[in-house]
């Protein structure tokens, strides 16, 4: 791939808690000058199909993934994982993440009706879809019914961990969700590890680690460099991406700045080229 194009390694759609479908996701890349995304929805694969066709409609190259919640030392943090073998084994075993967060959506809300907000399961279900629910469907809920002004309010006082209505998940162990992207042979990239990172990412090279997300929006300036430095010692692919979920308070449009040049790309897929 010519290194003066720019890609997008990380975007998520409806089938997880973004709000375009594949194929619009597809769209907004293609108008907005791409050459190719990583579509890696929240524990499930199951947009990939219909953005498979959308990639060949407007000739983007799409790089199937998934990003999977696990449990380390009671943080959640986040793998992606590029290139499946094998979605079906991929998408059986994330079926009980998505059926947990059922269950703990419930627990939100009923945590939310303590506090005083008149929400429903059945609305939290809708504004899902026929994803999963997760916090970000309920952020935009009380934002919609104007119990906060920002989805960024929405976290900071109620849904973050500490807050009052926050549940913990019952999710996949780091080492589970290692073993499970090696064994669909995917590439496994830490994603935005933030501050979080610095003390996990010597703990994940043993288990498999071969790549640092470093350019996220998250990241400061600084914590680039620092992950980028990582990346270049530890002999670990770079990655990296705008996270888009679509919600326009974060921004109005597709934020094309946050793209990645072809070589991050390329050197992904030689690596996935030479898993058999």
């Amino acid at each position: 791939m010519n290194n003066s194009k720019i890609v997008d390694l990380h975007m998520h759609s409806n089938a997880s808690d973004g709000l375009y479908s594949p194929a619009e996701v597809l769209k907004i890349a293609f108008e907005s000058g791409l050459s190719a995304i990583g579509l890696t929805d929240h524990d499930t694969v199951k947009g990939l199909p219909e953005a498979i066709r959308a990639a060949e409609k407007h000739g983007l190259e799409l790089v199937p993934g998934v990003e999977i919640s696990v449990l380390e030392k009671n943080r959640e943090i986040h793998i992606l994982g590029y290139y499946p073998h094998n979605t079906e084994k991929l998408n059986a075993e994330l079926d009980d993440i998505r059926e947990e967060r059922y269950s703990r959506m419930e627990k939100i809300v009923q945590k939310l009706n303590n506090l005083g907000f008149k929400i429903g399961p059945e609305e939290v279900l809708a504004e899902a879809g026929d994803s999963a629910p997760g916090r970000l469907h309920l952020a935009r809920l009380l934002l919609k019914k104007d119990y906060v002004h920002t989805l960024n309010e929405a976290f900071s006082f109620y849904l973050n961990p500490d807050r009052d209505a926050y549940v913990p998940r019952r999710l996949m162990t780091l080492k589970r969700a290692m073993e499970l992207l090696r064994e669909v042979k995917e590439i496994r990239v830490i994603a935005h590890p933030g501050e979080l990172g610095r003390s996990i990412i010597e703990r994940l090279i043993p288990l498999g680690l071969q790549g640092i997300e470093v350019f996220h929006p998250d990241h400061s300036a600084t914590q680039k460099k620092y992950y980028q430095e990582m990346a270049h010692e530890k002999g670990l692919l770079i990655t990296g991406g705008s996270d888009f979920h679509g919600d326009r308070e974060r921004f109005t449009r597709y934020p094309r700045h946050l793209a990645i040049t072809g070589q991050y790309l390329d050197e992904l897929k030689k690596i996935a080229s030479s898993v058999s």
